[in-house]
């Protein structure tokens, strides 16, 4: 999946290019609905997967995808991450699981009650240490893949280690 680039440089465009292979039989289907609604082939297939979203249902108490995904999404990658995880976990890949269990077994990332402990109350989950950090956060599950339990990260964790003391 490629995004494409605006001729002004530094501009990312809203779009992303996405090459399929359709049967033949949809793609004349796809072709006359384009003719009946007056609409190219892409508006087609963009409407589609549009309808198809609004129709899929996600839970038991009949939400939809397309409300599912109006709560994940965000352009910040670590935001919607963590809106993933929160709202439909069970569509989290493997590593994005391991990314969001080294978040919620590290204190680093929530504001602690008095006696330490940080519960799974995710209004008490700092986003914005995890925004911050995101780079230190992927790179540190990616340093840990190999390790059969999860590896917390603590606050040495954040610290540069070429600090001269």
């Amino acid at each position: 999946m490629a995004t494409k680039t605006s001729k002004r440089a530094g501009e990312s465009s809203t779009t992303v290019s996405v090459g399929i292979r359709i049967d033949p039989k949809i793609k004349f289907a796809l072709d006359i609905m384009g003719r009946l609604q007056k609409r190219s082939l892409t508006a087609v297939i963009e409407w589609s997967i549009s309808q198809a979203i609004a129709n899929q249902a996600t839970d038991l108490d009949g939400g939809t995808l397309a409300s599912s995904i109006d709560k994940i999404w965000s352009t910040d990658e670590a935001v919607r991450m963590v809106n993933l995880a929160i709202n439909m976990p069970e569509a989290l890949t493997y590593d994005e699981l391991r990314v969001w269990e080294t978040i919620r077994s590290s204190a680093y990332f929530w504001d602690v009650y008095s006696d330490g402990s940080f519960g799974n109350n995710f209004d008490r989950l700092e986003l914005n240490l995890i925004r911050s950090n995101w780079a230190l956060i992927q790179s540190h599950v990616e340093k840990h893949k190999s390790s059969p339990t999860v590896v917390p990260m603590y606050d040495h964790d954040f610290m540069p280690n070429d600090i001269p003391f």
